[in-house]
C-alpha cells in the first residue's frame, strides 16, 4: 500500500501487454495493444488480486478495467505500445499517440536509444564470469572478433601470442 502504482509489462506467447496496479484505489488496469476481452480483464483481476493478497493486502472490492488506447495494427509492435502506455501513464499523460508506421518506428528508435543510454558500462567486466578486475586476477585477453574482454583464467588461459576467439564467436 506504500506505492501509488505498480506496473508490469507481461509477455505471454510472444505478445506484450501492460498491467497497472493502483493499490490504494484497489484497482488494476489491463492494456493489450491488440485490444482487451472480458476474459482478459477477468484474468487480470484474478491475478492482481492474488498478487496483492500474497502481499497481505485486503482485496475485497478490487476491480480491474481498461482505458481507451490506440491499437496496434502491424502485429509486431506490441512491446512498443506496452512501453509507451506505461510511460504515458507514469507521466500522467493521455494514452494517445500516432500509430502510423513512421510514428511507431520513431517510438521504437527512442526506446532503443533510451535503453542504450541507460545501460551500465560493461567495459571493465569479464564477459565470461561478469566480474570486474580483481587484485589477484589482472590478466585479461580481448576477443579478436567481438572485441570483448575476458579474464584469461575464465577462458582457459589461451596463449596471448595467438589470435583469441571467445566461446561465443567460436560457436557462430
Amino acid at each position: 500500500m506504500e506505492y501509488e502504482v505498480i506496473m508490469g509489462i507481461v509477455n505471454e506467447h510472444h505478445h506484450w501487454t501492460l498491467v497497472v496496479i493502483y493499490p490504494r484505489e484497489k484497482k488494476s488496469l489491463f492494456l493489450d495493444p491488440l485490444g482487451e476481452s472480458k476474459t482478459d480483464i477477468k484474468k487480470c483481476l484474478e491475478i492482481t488480486r492474488g498478487f496483492m493478497r500474497a502481499k497481505g493486502i485486503s482485496v475485497s472490492r478490487w476491480s480491474c478495467d481498461t482505458v481507451p488506447h490506440p491499437k496496434e495494427v502491424d502485429g509486431t509492435s506490441c512491446g512498443v505500445f506496452a512501453l509507451t502506455f506505461a510511460e504515458k501513464i507514469l507521466k500522467g499523460e493521455s494514452i494517445e499517440f500516432d500509430t502510423n508506421t513512421q510514428a511507431v518506428n520513431s517510438l521504437r528508435f527512442t526506446i532503443a536509444l533510451t535503453l542504450l543510454q541507460q545501460t551500465d558500462d560493461l567495459t571493465d567486466v569479464c564477459h565470461h564470469c561478469g566480474e570486474e578486475e580483481h587484485e589477484t586476477n589482472v590478466d585479461w585477453i580481448q576477443c579478436d572478433d567481438c572485441l570483448r574482454w575476458f579474464h584469461q583464467e575464465c577462458v582457459g588461459n589461451p596463449p596471448v601470442d595467438e589470435a583469441f576467439h571467445c566461446p561465443t564467436c567460436v560457436s557462430k
